[in-house]
């Protein structure tokens, strides 16, 4: 059901286009919200009914956890060249492209990692150093090559993948194309589980929340001003497995088969939707002056990291989309 929302924000809009919005629950195993600028109801209907179908035909394409999505079909087929779709290709490549650029801290294989803590927990235990060194063996391996000219991808061995990382910013990146080619909407700003895209003539406010908030109508911690541009968070405060009474991360390094838990929360703002979504991951294991070389060579990247001891990093990137900081003091500026 789509209705019409005004706010103060919007208002520059309401002689001729207007917001209008809807909500969805289980959309990527997270709820979604759509804000389509447009003339007309029908319009905007028309416009979301684009972007949701892309959105359901991506996943069918990637989704690591439908049995019959084309990616977990590849898992399973014989060890030689498949042709694979050009989506599929180009997640699988992007993979490959961040996993170099990150020097292994994005990787789809940690998956290998992330199931071996996975049944140490049920057994009220940590893997072994030995367990941990075979894991991250395993992971360093290749695990799969792709032939551009063939535009086939061929399984090298049975490690379990998962393209969680960014999977999600690339298939609402491509639903908010899928919206925009409809027909006549000004705007879209596409929020699935806090990531959210904003495209158009729309300046979206979007508030950032304390992830050492009790409870999640606590003040957030920032509001920033974006058009054309996404923000993507990735955090350790909301998931892990807890062990002998110790809580550990389910983000974990590939690089050391040990959980991630330096940084509990990384907000990257960029012009592409995956880079946003692979750097805020990617800033969740690397160290700060990684993170910090890293953005740098990314033109329009800026983000916000939040250390378990407390401090709050932010880059020269991001004071340029702040409008202000409330709850934490700035520990430390990127440079």
């Amino acid at each position: 059901m789509l209705f019409v929302l005004f706010s103060s924000a919007d208002r520059k809009h309401s002689k001729s286009i207007h917001p209008y919005i809807s909500n969805y629950e289980n959309v990527l195993g997270t709820s979604l919200q759509i804000k389509v600028f447009a003339p007309t109801e029908a319009e905007a209907t028309l416009a979301e009914k684009h972007a949701m179908d892309e959105i359901d035909r991506l996943d069918n394409i990637i989704s690591g956890y439908k049995v019959n999505s084309e990616f977990r079909k590849w898992l399973l087929a014989p060890k030689q060249p498949v042709s694979v779709s050009p989506e599929l290709f180009e997640v699988l490549n992007l993979f490959e492209q961040w996993r170099s650029r990150t020097n292994g801290a994005i990787d789809a294989s940690a998956e290998v990692i992330g199931k071996l803590w996975k049944a140490s927990a049920k057994s009220n235990k940590t893997p072994t150093d030995i367990e941990l060194q075979e894991a991250v063996n395993l992971v360093k391996e290749p695990h799969y090559k792709l032939d551009a000219i063939k535009h086939t991808a061929q399984r090298l061995d049975d490690a379990p993948l998962m393209l969680n990382t960014f999977a999600k910013s690339y298939i609402i990146n491509k639903a908010c194309d899928a919206a925009l080619s409809s027909g006549n909407i000004s705007a879209i700003v596409l929020n699935i589980g806090g990531d959210i895209v904003i495209r158009g003539s729309h300046t979206e406010q979007v508030q950032i929340s304390n992830p050492r908030a009790d409870a999640e109508n606590d003040a957030p911690i920032s509001t920033i001003s974006l058009q054309n541009k996404t923000i993507a968070t990735s955090g350790n405060y909301r998931r892990g497995e807890f062990i002998n009474g110790k809580w550990y991360s389910h983000i974990v390094d590939p690089r050391t088969g040990l959980p991630a838990d330096d940084i509990i929360s990384s907000t990257v703002v960029a012009p592409n939707a995956t880079d946003a979504g692979a750097l805020a991951t990617a800033f969740s294991v690397l160290k700060p002056d990684e993170s910090a070389r890293l953005a740098a060579t990314m033109p329009g990247v800026g983000y916000m990291m939040i250390t378990l001891d407390g401090q709050t990093i932010i880059s020269p990137g991001w004071t340029g989309v702040e409008n202000m900081l409330t709850n934490l003091p700035v520990s430390r500026r990127a440079t």
